[in-house]
């Protein structure tokens, strides 16, 4: 009898997966032992004492292979950990009144990467170094373009700077395509986007899929939404929103290398329904879950709902590639990193066990067994588990891939005026998407815009 699969509801989806991470955080926050309560903080040494640590995180589809995670850290350490499920921007918030008000709750940060820059320039976290003087992170950690080394002269990630924090979740954008639809065909995968568009239309013609490619095209000003997606498209033409952030802010969002990025993400727009400006990321993987949907591009994090068989009609028919790269061969990919840091104001013994908690976070065995539950590791060495789906192995490979060959530079937003930006580029974005304003006219929009935020944040310019 053939195995009925109901077209998947998001919103029943994102329900399914805060009630996971829910019932999962509980099986691991034990709050036993001394503090660990939001009004006294967690107790904590550096001396092999038994701690109790309170940590938040964020409520995502990748949060259950974290709270087992926290489970085996448990069960090694004899430590406790109280880890707090927050909705994504209410952990930023949770954290801000932490140490605002300095009631000093929580033992261990998790920072969103877009939000960084905020916590490095306020000094809300720690130099590691100062906890330990011989701290140095694993060299098999991915750099993600320094995230961790923040210059506080220049106000950018560069190896120049302190370490501040270390990466937990690896999410990075890669490609996803039906692997049946493209051997129907006789497709390849893409290693540049005019392939990805040129595919796109073969599917259409072919009528072997409603679309021929659904991607993130709606707009939300002041968030990192269609942009961030945007962002892809932009490293792999060689462009760049800034002359030389750090030194020169000069913008640059209208040259040829930008209008082209903006060209290819008309055409990618118009393979998929007519409403561009509604596309989000949800109805993206909400697309490819129901079969509509021949091929996209998102974060790595979206392989786990896709292949979900009881929410997924194309569960193991997809794959999984790097997205195009960039001309000098770098990866063009944009991040979209979960890291830990450790909070300004705490005592040295619970300093020093936070550190400790990162560095078994983020070590060989502790990423491979993340890994294995379905987390994104950030280091290479663990990218090779075994009892992996097949699925899961391709999307590792893709992944490993891309953060092998991200440039030294950030190309991602990373800046405190991230905001300013955001309010610019994604009304604008969404309209060369939808195709009511031509990607010349869009861009020198965003242009203009980005001179103004200059002006306002009082950037140099040379």
């Amino acid at each position: 009898m053939r195995k009925r699969i109901h077209k998947p509801s998001t919103t029943r989806w994102l329900a399914v997966a805060a009630a996971t991470v829910a019932g999962a955080v509980a099986l691991s926050g034990c709050t036993g032992g001394g503090g660990g309560s939001l009004s006294g903080g967690g107790s904590g040494s550096g001396d092999g004492k038994k701690v109790t640590l309170v940590v938040p995180t964020s409520q995502a589809p990748w949060n259950p292979a974290y709270a087992k995670l926290v489970q085996e850290y448990q069960k090694e350490t004899g430590n406790t950990v109280d880890l707090r499920a927050f909705p994504n921007p209410d952990v930023k918030t949770q954290e801000v009144n932490d140490v605002q008000s300095q009631r000093h709750s929580f033992d261990v940060y998790q920072i969103n990467e877009s939000d960084l820059v905020q916590f490095n320039e306020n000094g809300w976290i720690q130099d590691l170094s100062k906890i330990d003087s011989g701290y140095k992170p694993d060299s098999e950690i991915f750099s993600y373009s320094n995230i961790a080394n923040w210059n506080a002269d220049t106000k950018v990630f560069d190896g120049e700077g302190t370490t501040t924090s270390q990466p937990l979740l690896g999410n990075l954008d890669i490609f996803i395509y039906r692997k049946d639809i493209y051997k129907q065909l006789g497709l390849k995968v893409p290693t540049t986007w005019d392939q990805v568009i040129e595919n796109g239309k073969k599917i259409q013609e072919a009528k072997a899929a409603k679309y021929g490619g659904v991607f993130r095209t709606q707009g939300v000003a002041g968030t990192y939404a269609a942009t961030f997606e945007f962002q892809s498209l932009m490293n792999s033409a060689g462009a760049s929103w800034f002359t030389q952030p750090g030194t020169d802010y000069t913008p640059t969002a209208d040259s040829s290398a930008a209008v082209k990025a903006a060209s290819w993400y008309h055409e990618l727009a118009q393979l998929g329904p007519s409403a561009t400006g509604t596309i989000g990321q949800a109805q993206v993987i909400a697309a490819m879950q129901s079969g509509d949907a021949a091929q996209t591009y998102a974060v790595a994090a979206a392989a786990a709902p896709l292949e979900d068989e009881s929410n997924s009609a194309v569960a193991g028919k997809l794959g999984y590639a790097p997205l195009p790269k960039a001309a000098d061969g770098s990866s063009s990919t944009a991040t979209g990193l979960w890291v830990l840091g450790v909070p300004q104001g705490l005592s040295k013994e619970r300093s020093k066990a936070a550190l400790e908690y990162i560095k078994w976070m983020t070590s060989k065995k502790a990423m491979t067994l993340f890994a294995q539950y379905g987390g994104i590791p950030v280091r290479s060495d663990a990218y090779n588990p075994s009892g992996v789906s097949a699925a899961a192995k391709a999307t590792l490979t893709a992944v490993k891939e891309s953060a092998d060959k991200l440039p030294k530079n950030p190309t991602s937003l990373r800046f405190g005026f991230s905001t300013d930006i955001l309010n610019v580029t994604e009304p604008e974005l969404q309209n060369i998407a939808a195709g009511s304003t031509s990607p010349e006219a869009g861009m020198k929009a965003i242009q203009s815009g980005l001179e103004g935020v200059v002006q306002k944040q009082k950037l140099p310019t040379k």
